[in-house]
Order: C-alpha cells, then structure tokens, then sequence
C-alpha cells in the first residue's frame, strides 16, 4: 500500500468524521508517483501505515496517535516522521480534532463544557486548542443543555410512575445523572428543583 498522500495544499481544511475516513481512503489508493513529497523512511512508513489504519476506525489527537503509534513498537524517530506527513496529508489537526470532539460529545452524551475539557486534557490537547473548542458554551448554554437532558430523561416515566414517584428519590437520581456529565452540583441540583416542580404543578 502506497501512503505518498494528498497534495501539500489541501492542509489546514476543515474535516468532520466522516471526511477523514474518506481522505485516509484517499491516501491509501494513491500510487507511489502521485506526490511531489518525498518517500518516507521505511520504519517510518510502517508506522504512517498504522497510524492510517488508526484515523480509518475515528479521528484521534496528535497526542493519542502518538501513543498508540509506540506502543506499536515503532521507533521514536519512525513516528515523529510518520506524524510529520500525516500532518502534510491533513488528516490530523488537534484544532479541528476538539472541535469535532466536542461536538459530537455534547450532542450524543449531554456532557458539560467541565467534562469535555477534562477528556481533551486527558487526550493531550494542548489548553489554547481546548479553549477554541469550548469557547461558544457559556453558562446559559450549559443551564439549557442539563435542562434539556433532564426533561429527556423525564419524558421517559409514565404518567403512573410520575404520580409515585418519590420526589427525593428521584431529585437525587436525576442531579447523579447530571453529575455523571459533569455539570457542577449546584447547577444540577437548580435546573433539576425546577423540572421537578413543573412535573407537579397543577
């Protein structure tokens, strides 16, 4: 398989999920002469194959594939080259990689701006690129988006179950369930007192 990649040009567009497997398809169908890039190093070519095959399954930080790439057994120098043209490719970007990872965290499991910062940290992504990602989520945000889960997750019950229910029993339920999210205790414990007051009212 060749990895010889796009043309140097095509860097710094914006790519989704879905777009990335779809340039790494790309990459990988280019025959040898069809970059003006020079051939990389053959370790390092081994691991720019892996770390292919890594983007193919979903997008990762420059930190993340790194660490998978040496834990591959591949040299040092063979993954700084290998990253280097993944890099040129386009295919990997920790400014974008936030972006799309927090969006797509918030949207499929209601984390808070805390809990994404807190997993991009732990991903490697370096504080200016996390506080880009995070930047359009304010206070107001975060009150709508637990309020929204919360009346989800409400929506659920019967009207039986709503009718018995234990009130604090569920009030801590609900404010553990936010907590798991990672919205702070009395944020949670403020937007669920007024969802379960709306369910009682007359």
């Amino acid at each position: 398989m060749s990895v010889q990649g796009p043309d140097p040009h095509e860097r710094g567009r914006r790519i989704t999920s879905e777009q990335l497997r779809t340039a790494v398809a790309a990459v990988e169908a280019r025959s040898s002469g069809s970059s003006d890039l020079p051939p990389l190093a053959p370790e390092a070519h081994d691991a720019a194959t892996a770390a292919l095959r890594l983007l193919r399954h979903r997008p990762r930080s420059e930190h993340e594939l790194r660490e998978r790439l040496l834990g591959k057994d591949h040299t040092p120098d063979a993954v700084d080259e290998a990253l280097g043209r993944v890099r040129v490719w386009g295919l990997l970007d920790d400014a974008d990689f936030a972006s799309e990872w927090v969006r797509g965290r918030r949207r499929r499991r209601g984390r808070s701006r805390g809990a994404l910062e807190r997993e991009l940290r732990e991903k490697g992504v370096a504080e200016v690129h996390i506080a880009g990602a995070v930047s359009d989520i304010d206070e107001s945000d975060e009150h709508e988006h637990a309020t929204e889960l919360v009346r989800a997750r409400l929506a659920r019950r019967t009207a039986a179950s709503r009718r018995d229910a234990d009130l604090q029993g569920e009030r801590r339920r609900l404010v553990a369930f936010l907590g798991r999210r990672g919205y702070p205790t009395g944020l949670a414990m403020t937007v669920v007192d007024a969802e379960l007051a709306a369910q009682v009212s007359p």
